[in-house]
């Protein structure tokens, strides 16, 4: 390639690779972001059969979608709820109570007043959504005649304010850019030979996991630090942090190893593509992303496990911790099966020297001396 070209094919590959970057974000829709419906009440039994208001409000409460952002999610008991919430399936319910047929009707005969239906909001999940969505859900209640009370489960300390959904992407850059570095140096430090490859990579796969483990605490440090009011619980965060470190520098040496310079290429990419799945929920992000990004990932895994450990109270085993040992067990046999390249070997010996002994090369390069 002539060297006047260059510049402008770095300039190009930067341009794409922005755009890649940004492509999330500039096209974001919040689309199908799954909210449940629980009809409890139980109805009342009238001299023209059985009522149950609970049963129609249901159902008006459904027919709108919010324009395609919200898809209604239909729970018949308190116990689904708690588990919908607890593994992150819904971002907020509507509860219709049980007493709420009842209700009404001794409230037409002015005694008492209407049982109020629960807005419960999964605010842990992702506050940046939840904080959009309790408008949005608090206009689709069926009139101001029904009271509607807002709830809050895995609440976030309000404390926080912006902060709340910045602080996983805090969680994620802070981890990915210490590991990307010192997966550099270690692979700068301990570079593939002709020779004892076997013990290299053993040094390499040892020193990251002892590498591995001072992110791990520092990082969970730092976190804390920033964000006390998060009450981030250090231990598990290290042990989490320590596991997607180890899989990020193995990533990084592996594909180095098999590569050579053109192997910064994979954690470079991973970046880039995996920005957006990381800070963006997977309703907000476009088809591609969807379908070829957000499945694998490690740091949509490592956004998330920072969103369960900051404010779900989940440890350092959570929803997001299987994606990041996966990608440490696909990372570690990257970095094992590199022994099997031929990078780093001694090149074949060119013909007119064939046949030639050591010292004669040297004798030759010395000028016969």
């Amino acid at each position: 390639m002539p060297r006047w070209i260059r510049p402008f094919v770095v300039l190009l590959v930067a341009l794409g690779a922005g755009a890649l970057l940004m492509a999330p974000m500039v096209s974001m829709e919040p689309r199908d972001l799954p909210v449940a419906v629980v009809d409890l009440d139980e109805g009342i039994e009238t001299a023209a059969g059985q009522v149950n208001a609970g049963r129609q409000v249901a159902a008006a409460v459904q027919e709108n979608d919010g324009d395609g952002m919200i898809e209604w999610v239909s729970l018949s008991s308190q116990t689904e709820l708690d588990a919908a919430l607890a593994d992150g399936d819904v971002y907020a319910a509507l509860v219709i109570p049980a007493d709420f047929t009842a209700s009404q009707a001794a409230a037409q005969q002015g005694a008492g007043e209407v049982s109020a239906l629960r807005l419960v909001i999964n605010e842990g999940k992702n506050p940046m959504v939840t904080s959009q969505l309790s408008g949005s859900l608090a206009a689709l209640a069926p009139g101001a005649e029904v009271p509607v009370q807002t709830e809050y489960y895995d609440e976030v300390p309000e404390s926080l304010g912006m902060l709340a959904s910045f602080l996983p992407m805090v969680f994620m850059i802070l981890t990915y850019i210490s590991s990307y570095a010192t997966g550099i140096v270690i692979r700068a430090t301990f570079p593939l030979a002709s020779t004892g490859r076997g013990r290299t990579v053993l040094v390499q796969l040892g020193l990251a996991a002892a590498a591995a483990a001072v992110v791990g605490v520092a990082a969970s440090w730092v976190l804390s630090t920033m964000a006390p009011a998060a009450g981030l619980p250090v231990g598990d965060s290290a042990v989490f942090l320590a596991i997607s470190s180890f899989a990020l520098m193995t990533l990084v040496i592996g594909s180095v190893n098999w590569l050579g310079t053109a192997g910064m290429v994979v954690p470079v990419a991973m970046l880039v593509l995996g920005m957006g799945t990381a800070d963006l929920p997977y309703e907000f992000l476009p088809a591609f992303w969807q379908d070829f990004v957000h499945p694998w990932n490690p740091l949509r895994f490592l956004a998330d496990g920072g969103r369960a450990l900051l404010f779900q109270g989940a440890g350092w085993w959570n929803a997001a911790t299987p994606g990041m040992v996966i990608t440490a067990v696909v990372g570690a046999v990257l970095v094992g099966t590199s022994v099997l390249t031929r990078r780093g070997r001694v090149r074949e010996t060119s013909p007119d020297l064939a046949g030639v002994a050591p010292s004669e090369h040297a004798l030759s390069g010395s000028g016969g001396r």
